[in-house]
């Protein structure tokens, strides 16, 4: 089984996970992306999280590891959110330049400038709201986009002090997100890699769980 890994941060979480499980990766130095695992069979590679759910809905992994974000920004029916980790929680938000609380009641004639990285998740809520927009992809620092460039922010915070610092108000919450398994769908019903991801789903649970006792 091949297995999606996320860099960076949530990898680092993820990582001690799988090792509490008795899983690692032989990565020979910090250039090296893809490694076998110490169980035979197993292998993963390291990708950015935002691709690991294309990645799985391709096919090229059979499993992988992302936040239930980007499984909700990305809406591939091939990808099947498996287990909760509880790991690296965020929330989604949107939020204002603080002074501007009542734009979403009162909005412009113009449409709003609504700047994010989750366009599509920014756009049903905008539509659910009955507000007309542009959706700015940001590809990060967001935050950084209010009162010049744009009207509105829709990002992922994790303790909010970087909105708070750049003098952003919180007025709408849409979702808590934490680190999944994900699994392809076809993968899953698969009888040999279906049993091999619910065999690695069961010994993470039975540790996420004893972690919350």
């Amino acid at each position: 089984m091949r297995l999606a890994l996320p860099k960076g941060r949530v990898w680092e979480n993820v990582g001690r996970l799988l090792a509490s499980v008795g899983i690692t990766f032989r990565f020979e130095s910090d250039r090296d992306y893809s490694a076998p695992a110490s169980e035979p069979g197993l292998s993963g590679k390291l990708i950015k999280a935002r691709a690991v759910p294309q990645m799985v809905a391709l096919g090229n992994f059979e499993a992988g590891f992302c936040g239930l974000d980007l499984v909700m920004e990305s809406d591939y029916e091939q990808v099947v959110p498996v287990l909760d980790l509880g790991l690296n929680r965020v929330e989604l938000v949107v939020a204002v330049a603080r002074g501007q609380e009542g734009l979403l009641a009162s909005p412009p004639r113009r449409p709003l400038l609504l700047a994010t990285e989750y366009e599509r998740l920014a756009g049903r809520w905008a539509n659910r709201h009955g507000l007309a927009h542009i959706t700015v992809q940001t590809w990060g620092s967001t935050e950084a986009y209010l009162p010049e460039d744009a009207d509105v922010v829709f990002d992922c915070v994790e303790t909010g002090r970087t909105m708070a610092a750049n003098d952003l108000v919180v007025v709408d919450r849409i979702m808590a997100s934490t680190t999944w398994l994900v699994a392809n769908r076809d993968a899953l019903c698969d009888p040999a890699s279906g049993a091999a991801i619910r065999s690695l789903a069961a010994r993470l649970r039975a540790v996420t769980a004893e972690s919350t006792r």
